[in-house]
C-alpha cells in the first residue's frame, strides 16, 4: 500500500483525534469544576462527568477497536520500531479503559448520595478525571506521532521505488 492509499484513513483517524481533544478539554475544564465549582452546582458537574463518561466509554472505545482492527497492524508491520509502538499504544488502551472504568465507579458512588459530596468525593472525581484527561492527551500524542512517522516512511519508500523505476 502506498501513502496515497493510506490518507484518507490517515485523516479519518485525524479527524476522530480532533474530535477526542475537544471531549478531553471538556473533561479538564469539568474536573477543574469541582475545585472551584464558580456557582455552579455540584449535580451539574456530575452530570457532565457522566456525559463524559459515556462519550469515553461507547463512541472512544468504537474509535479504539477501530484502531486496534486496521491501524495497528499497518504500524506494526511498518519499521523502524512498529512492533513496540504498537504494543506500548496496546498497553496505553487498556489502561484508558480501565481508568474509564475508575471514574464510572467513582460516579456511581457519587450519584448514591445525598445533595452534597464530601470533600473525598470530590477529590477522587477530581483525581480520577485529570488522570484519564493526562493519559488520554499523551496517548493521543503518542500515537499521532506513530501515523505521521508511518506516513513519512511510506512517503519515502514511494519515492526511492520510484527512482529505481
Amino acid at each position: 500500500m502506498n501513502a496515497t492509499d493510506l490518507l484518507p484513513a490517515l485523516n479519518t483517524v485525524e479527524q476522530d483525534h480532533r474530535l477526542v481533544l475537544d471531549k478531553m478539554r471538556a473533561l479538564k475544564e469539568t474536573a477543574c469544576y469541582l475545585l472551584d465549582p464558580g456557582g455552579t452546582e455540584s449535580r451539574q458537574v456530575l452530570q457532565r462527568l457522566h456525559q463524559l463518561h459515556d462519550y469515553f466509554t461507547t463512541r472512544f472505545t468504537a474509535h479504539m477497536e477501530e484502531e486496534e482492527a486496521t491501524l495497528f497492524p499497518l504500524l506494526e508491520q511498518h519499521p523502524p520500531g512498529g512492533p513496540e509502538v504498537v504494543a506500548r499504544l496496546r498497553r496505553e488502551h487498556a489502561e484508558i479503559r480501565r481508568r474509564c472504568q475508575e471514574l464510572g465507579n467513582c460516579l456511581e458512588v457519587a450519584d448514591g448520595l445525598e445533595d452534597e459530596f464530601p470533600r473525598m468525593v470530590l477529590r477522587d472525581l477530581f483525581t480520577y478525571g485529570w488522570d484519564l484527561w493526562e493519559l488520554l492527551d499523551d496517548h493521543a500524542r503518542t500515537e499521532t506521532r506513530a501515523v505521521h512517522r508511518y506516513l513519512a516512511q511510506t512517503f519515502e519508500d514511494d519515492t526511492a521505488a520510484a527512482q529505481q523505476v
